[in-house]
């Protein structure tokens, strides 16, 4: 059966795209990052296609939000 993908999180920067994927793929989550080249290209265009986009499997999904959650609330501010 194969899993779809669902998308996680909406990035302004790939910096922080890049940043949250190396996490979760540390984790053992595979990531893929959509609208890379088109925002990087053109990033007038972020806003009508919601900018960068981390899509997960959607088995890994609640996964995927619990580490990104947590790692937030234990990085000091």
């Amino acid at each position: 059966m194969d899993d779809k993908l669902k998308a996680l999180k909406n990035y302004e920067s790939m910096v922080e795209a890049l940043f949250d994927q190396e996490l979760l793929r540390e984790n053992n989550i595979e990531t893929s990052i959509y609208n890379e080249d088109t925002v990087d290209l053109l990033p007038m265009f972020s806003e009508i296609n919601n900018g960068l986009r981390i899509v997960v499997l959607e088995k890994d999904y609640e996964n995927a939000l619990k580490i990104l959650e947590e790692y937030k609330n234990n990085t000091p501010q």
